[in-house]
């Protein structure tokens, strides 16, 4: 019984030193980011969600704010399109969702088409397989909607299990989606943790 606690103990500490690691990193990572000009925001503990409501239309975060708001385990977001301005230009992202691993390589070539062949993926998706490219644009062009939809796969995965069916088949979603995010967009950013 002694063992028992002892490992438990063991690894409670290992647990709280490798939060406490995370979130130094988190913070970090916030705070360059904000300095760069990025509009960044807390997410909620494996999360894609915002943890303030209202996120999209509140005043973009100070470095000063966001390291007195943070809170353990937090994970870490921002705002694409006019709210983060990085030089004097507007950061929207391309991303490559994948529903289904074995159609990414398509998915990255759709990219790459798209891109003219200059897909340089920024961050890989804590699902493992999409991508996001940060692209900055001229405030004059950056699009008004969060989400335009640029292409999609031509075949569907049904929501409950991994099997592929045709595009528009009841409860399924594309392979994969490359969508252009833009304000009112939440774009999570490393190293947060997936919440799958």
């Amino acid at each position: 019984m002694n063992r028992r606690k002892h490992v438990d103990a063991a690894e409670h500490e290992a647990s709280v030193e490798s939060l406490k690691k995370f979130d130094d990193v988190v913070r970090e990572t916030a705070f360059r980011l904000c300095k760069l000009g990025f509009a960044v925001h807390w997410l909620r503990l494996r999360s894609k969600a915002p943890v303030e409501a209202g996120w999209p239309d509140l005043p973009v975060k100070t470095a000063e704010e966001l390291m007195r708001t943070h809170q353990p385990a937090f994970n870490l977001g921002f705002r694409a399109g006019a709210p983060s301005i990085v030089d004097g230009l507007a950061v929207v992202v391309l991303g490559v969702d994948i529903k289904h691993p074995d159609y990414a390589e398509e998915a990255y070539a759709a990219a790459k088409s798209l891109m003219g062949g200059n897909f340089k993926p920024t961050v890989i998706s804590g699902s493992g397989v999409g991508r996001h490219q940060f692209l900055r644009v001229p405030l004059e062009k950056v699009p008004n909607k969060a989400a335009i939809t640029l292409r999609r796969a031509d075949v569907a995965v049904l929501n409950e299990e991994p099997r592929i069916v045709r595009l528009g088949t009841p409860k399924s979603t594309p392979v994969w989606t490359i969508e252009l995010l833009s304000p009112g967009k939440n774009v999570v950013l490393p190293p947060s943790i997936h919440p799958d």
